[in-house]
């Protein structure tokens, strides 16, 4: 896969430490509010409470409650105790697993988890909130009021979170907002990269401040009128949310992944020193040689621009046949079954998986897969099957 790699920039990875998180639980985190019910008021019960993922969130939410409401601390919830936070016995029930009428720290977080994932909540929605309270929270009251918010750019639907009409937004209130309006991008195709390159056009050419762009500060961040399409309430300007929209569908038309997005502006944010939006291209070299995608530097000036990276990293997509979930999924495949270290799935490691006919990894399907003839699976070939065969 050729790359393009930046100068003296290195790459972190970020590993999941369920060991930790599981004891910074029993030290007792405190930050996530407790989310108590579904936004229709309902609550429903899955069919085997162990088979939820349990999130950070969950946890911290837990610690949270326990430190408001065992009031004997003996590290569990009675039954008055749980009459105080309103559970009633058939909500109780199906956590209580040892059967003991109280419910044990553990069995409290699957509790939390179950009504977190019914009301759609990911841990994402927790780590925005938290990270706009942080920004915005002027008074430090651990709430936002609607005034702390008026030159905010995270959204602009942000008075529908005000549930209950006070004019401020819980930790709750915002974490349910914020979920209600991913799902809802979600459903346009709109991912975080979008929304994230949305609010940065407008923090760049904003010149009214009215956090939205119109007229001649659309020329400024480089977008013609053709964008006001996307100008859904025929306010001759473009809002955040408008943004996002456009700039997933220019994304998705040009056959890049959130990846791709987010890896072209990254290049160009770390090495532009001039603000000028463009960058050296000697400061990049492939790390494979690809003659059939030709150079990054489109018009051979010397210097890169987002769309020249946006239009070489398209081509490299195209040319690599598989999105961000496939590779992710052949990643995982591959690290399950690869005994001997080498990257690759070879046939006595196909038959070791014990797949079945129908699964990419069958030794049925080795000369299907395996495409370069080396009588091996690698990612690439691998995340190039499951993506023809979704």
């Amino acid at each position: 896969m050729p790359t393009l790699i930046l100068s003296h920039c290195c790459r972190s990875n970020r590993s999941s430490a369920w060991l930790l998180v599981l004891l910074a639980c029993v030290a007792g985190l405190d930050a996530t509010p407790s989310l108590v019910a579904q936004d229709d008021g309902t609550r429903s019960e899955p069919a085997d409470p162990l088979s939820i993922k349990l999130l950070e969130m969950d946890l911290t939410a837990t610690a949270k409650l326990f430190a408001r409401h065992d009031l004997d601390d003996d590290g569990a919830l009675s039954k008055s105790e749980c009459e105080r936070l309103k559970w009633t016995s058939e909500e109780i029930r199906p956590f209580d697993l040892n059967r003991s009428g109280d419910l044990q720290h553990v069995e409290v977080t699957l509790k939390l988890a179950t009504e977190r994932e019914n009301a759609g909540i990911v841990q994402m929605d927790s780590i925005l909130a938290d990270r706009y309270t942080k920004r915005y929270d002027s008074n430090r009251d651990g709430k936002l009021q609607l005034r702390e918010l008026e030159d905010n750019t995270f959204s602009d639907q942000i008075d529908s979170y005000d549930r209950n009409s006070d004019d401020e937004l819980s930790p709750e209130e915002l974490i349910r907002g914020l979920a209600f309006e991913r799902k809802f991008r979600d459903e346009l195709g709109v991912k975080g990269c979008d929304q994230g390159g949305a609010m940065s056009l407008i923090n760049q050419g904003d010149a009214n401040g009215d956090r939205q762009l119109g007229g001649d500060e659309l020329e400024t961040v480089g977008l013609d009128a053709a964008t006001m399409k996307f100008d859904r309430n025929d306010s001759e300007s473009l809002s955040v949310s408008e943004l996002a929209e456009y700039l997933a569908d220019r994304r998705m038309r040009m056959g890049m992944t959130p990846s791709d997005q987010l890896l072209a502006r990254n290049v160009i944010r770390r090495a532009d020193q001039d603000g000028d939006g463009l960058v050296s291209a000697d400061r990049f070299r492939q790390a494979d040689s690809d003659l059939d995608l030709g150079s990054p530097d489109e018009n051979g000036d010397g210097n890169l621009s987002l769309l020249e990276m946006e239009t070489y990293l398209a081509k490299q997509r195209q040319r690599l046949g598989f999105d961000d979930e496939a590779a992710k999924r052949a990643s995982i495949l591959i690290a399950r079954n690869d005994s001997n270290g080498d990257r690759k799935l070879s046939k006595a490691e196909l038959v070791a998986s014990g797949a079945n006919r129908d699964s990419p990894l069958s030794p049925q399907k080795l000369s299907l897969v395996d495409q370069d003839g080396d009588a091996a699976i690698d990612m690439k070939e691998l995340a190039r099957f499951i993506q023809k065969t979704k």
